[in-house]
């Protein structure tokens, strides 16, 4: 996880910056938490599998003011598909709780002003604002040659075409979940298949065009608008539903309330050879503007039969069989170094947690936040569990384990087991809760140490007991780590679990002088250790057995997991 904040207090003070830090070919969406400020910057996310999410939405904006007017080295204008300021050209890209505005001004004095370029494929777009005049939401390919020698190296796998105005026909797609978006001509336009769900699209003082959709013929869908609300600051019957930038373009209002703003005649033709056929069509329109005898009269008046047939799936399927509206389940991990991720000059040390998503299945993604050295309480304090808050949404777990630092007699990080420990517990159970998610607590992993008589001793004191006492005042999941780990300590036997924990001989890369880390694990035990813990998760009883028969075989716990309907939801 990635943190921008303009005043130095996170990671990077741009947006911009931390896209370009974000490392290739990553399986879980690499998060990038904007803190609430406005950031005037110009930006291309390039990257795939990232997700951007803004503090609050309505204060924390992304503004920049380029226009069609602009111009290049050689006095020519720009044009529409250089004003952006925020240009999406990777795959699998979220965008949720973030103003996005282009402020250069009205169209009849700068031209066209987009304010969200969105070039990739199935890009997600969630409460989010969108903000210009004149063509505020671009939903296409990039331009070749301008755009793309532009931008360069940050082409990232966006289409591209010589001209967007008649381009091929395209397979990118789009989803917009209660999104307001702002224009006034043609602000939503482009030729890619887009569904936009409970959204509001208001329109300018200026009045115009909602829509422009630039749909190939051969192509079923385009724009879907379904349970929106069109309004504006227009005149009354100066705004229209949208003409076609294209022949046989398509654009699609279901179930959608439309005020007075909107014209009678609702789409219109934008001349003589572009002008709207049955492909633009509306069902159960309701508000000022349900009328829809007085509409278009080429326009679509779909059957519900016909309505039947638009859905996510159908619309935006395609050929992976996407569904943007089924969000898929994150894990987030809070923790301490025994379930931290581990770069590769540490290696072979490695946290259970980072072995995690190697044995969950592809619709589970697992994002480690666990850190070497914090405490239940230091952990809260560095606002960690604040940022973490931002990113859980229902549907997904927030696994809790804390017990190591606690421990410590450091003013910043210890707690008392039956005082202050429970209380920053709650903390988290109440964060999980206020998002829909689910708190999960693991008691912690025990430590390598035995006795003369070679049995495991534990060290962890009256923290377990507290947070198993929590786990059943609060209703919470528990998952039994520690009692597990002490029955694999004693399997395992003293010289057994040296390959479990982080013990490396002289003559290592990493560790020239070797080590003998007895409360840190080596991949081999990490992954032990992660798949006791899915044993316990789902309940199995024989905790150690059931992790040794997932340590052997990834793939069928992968199955068995997925089989768990409240883990998948």
């Amino acid at each position: 996880m990635y943190i921008v904040a303009k005043d130095g207090s996170g990671d990077f003070t741009s947006l911009q910056a931390a896209v370009d830090a974000v490392p290739e070919g990553n399986r879980a969406p690499v998060i990038i938490i904007v803190r609430m400020d406005e950031y005037r910057e110009k930006v291309v996310v390039h990257k795939s599998n990232v997700r951007i999410i803004g503090e609050a939405r309505d204060r924390t904006v992304l503004t920049w003011n380029g226009c069609a007017k602009d111009l290049d080295e050689s006095g020519a204008e720009k044009g529409t598909f250089l004003s952006s300021t925020l240009m999406i050209t990777g795959d699998n890209v979220e965008v949720e709780n973030l103003t996005i505005r282009n402020d250069a001004g009205d169209g009849r004095k700068v031209g066209q002003a987009v304010a969200v370029y969105a070039a990739g494929d199935r890009g997600v777009w969630r409460n989010c604002r969108m903000i210009a005049h004149q063509d505020t939401l671009y939903c296409g390919p990039l331009r070749i040659p301008n755009v793309v020698e532009d931008i360069g190296a940050r082409q990232g796998r966006a289409e591209a075409v010589s001209r967007v105005e008649d381009g091929p026909e395209t397979h990118s797609r789009q989803y917009f979940e209660d999104c307001y978006i702002e224009g006034d001509v043609d602000f939503i336009f482009g030729s890619y298949r887009c569904w936009f769900e409970k959204c509001t699209l208001f329109m300018g003082a200026r009045g115009g065009w909602y829509t422009a959709a630039n749909t190939h013929k051969a192509q079923p869908y385009g724009f879907v608008f379904h349970q929106c609300r069109l309004t504006g600051a227009c005149e009354d019957g100066k705004a229209f539903l949208g003409r076609p930038w294209r022949g046989y373009a398509r654009t699609v209002f279901l179930a959608c309330e439309m005020d007075a703003h909107v014209a009678p005649e609702g789409f219109a033709d934008w001349d003589a050879q572009r002008v709207v056929t049955d492909r633009y069509g509306e069902w159960r329109t309701s508000g000022e503007r349900a009328d829809l005898t007085v509409r278009h009269p080429m326009e679509k008046r779909i059957t519900d039969e016909e309505a039947a047939a638009f859905t996510v799936a159908e619309v935006l399927g395609g050929y992976d069989g996407w569904r943007p509206d089924r969000r898929v389940p994150t894990w987030f991990m809070c923790g301490d170094s025994t379930m931290a991720n581990y770069p590769e000059d540490r290696a072979p040390m490695t946290g259970w947690g980072q072995a995690l998503q190697s044995l969950l299945p592809e619709n589970i993604f697992v994002q480690n936040e666990a850190v070497n050295g914090r405490s239940s309480k230091s952990f809260v304090a560095e606002k960690r569990l604040n940022m973490i808050e931002l990113c859980l949404r229902p549907g997904d777990r927030l696994l809790i384990s804390f017990s190591h630092n606690d421990e410590k007699k450091d003013p910043l990080r210890y707690t008392s087991p039956r005082l202050t420990y429970p209380e920053y517990l709650n903390m988290y159970i109440d964060a999980a809760r206020r998002q829909g998610a689910e708190p999960i607590l693991v008691t912690p992993i025990a430590r390598r140490l035995f006795d003369s008589e070679g049995m495991p001793i534990p060290t962890h004191g009256e923290y377990p007991d507290a947070m198993r006492d929590l786990a059943r005042e609060r209703g919470v999941r528990l998952v039994e780590l520690e009692e597990a780990t002490m029955a694999l300590l004693k399997e395992c036997g003293v010289e057994g679990t040296r390959k479990l924990f982080c013990h490396v001989p002289k003559g290592h890369p990493n560790y020239p002088d070797g080590a003998e880390d007895n409360s840190h694990l080596q991949y081999r035990g990490a992954v032990r250790i992660a798949s006791l813990f899915l044993s316990l998760l789902r309940g199995e009883k024989t905790g150690l057995a059931s992790g040794r028969a997932a340590a052997g075989n990834a793939a069928q716990w992968a199955e068995m997991v997925a089989r768990e309907d409240d883990v998948l939801h």
